[in-house]
């Protein structure tokens, strides 16, 4: 029996919550990842998701790009949104799945949003237009994480065991629901 394959792209949150979406998905799913800490924005990012996707075609991509670069401005990021999801669809075969980013809190002290978090909103406001206007499944990690501290660990970006279960959990719905197999 040939399973059906997917992809997670991302950073160090799709590092941690990989291990536990694979393991929900179980022997029904070919589940692989590439993460990186290059930003939409960042050119060679273009170039690292070329050199992984001529690999091999997939059934589902997840694309969860957002906390890494900031110093590109919105409109950096809003160029490249387009241009990496008509990249990814040509490998998906069923479907891309964009997934926005988490809020970032103040480093020792998560009870608080950074700065930097304007930014993520922007990102996230930006991103979600974009899947709505075309028609793209998206996981809002954001408002589905962004006011349970107990989530984040002590550096404000990462999250800890609760909050990688909830984000496995998440993306794991998604992809079950576009491969049509039982939650």
């Amino acid at each position: 029996t040939i399973r059906p394959k997917v992809l997670l792209i991302g950073d160090s949150h799709v590092e941690r919550y990989y291990r536990v979406v694979a393991e929900k998905l179980g022997d029904k799913v070919s589940c692989s990842k590439f993460t990186t800490s290059k930003s939409l924005g960042d050119p060679v990012l273009i170039k690292q998701l070329e050199s992984v996707l001529m690999i091999c075609n997939f059934d589902v991509i997840s694309f969860n790009n957002g906390l890494h670069g900031a110093d590109y401005p919105i409109e950096d990021y809003s160029k490249y949104v387009p241009v990496v999801y008509e990249m990814l669809k040509k490998y998906a075969g069923k479907s891309v799945v964009l997934v926005n980013s988490t809020a970032i809190r103040e480093k020792d002290n998560i009870s608080k949003l950074a700065k930097r978090n304007q930014q993520i909103v922007e990102r996230n406001e930006f991103l979600f237009d974009f899947a709505e206007a075309n028609n793209i499944p998206l996981v809002d990690f954001y408002s589905e994480t962004a006011n349970n501290l107990d989530y984040y660990s002590s550096d404000g970006i990462h999250f800890n065991d609760g909050g990688v279960k909830v984000e496995a959990e998440l993306i794991t719905r998604k992809i079950k629901e576009i491969l049509e197999l039982n939650p």
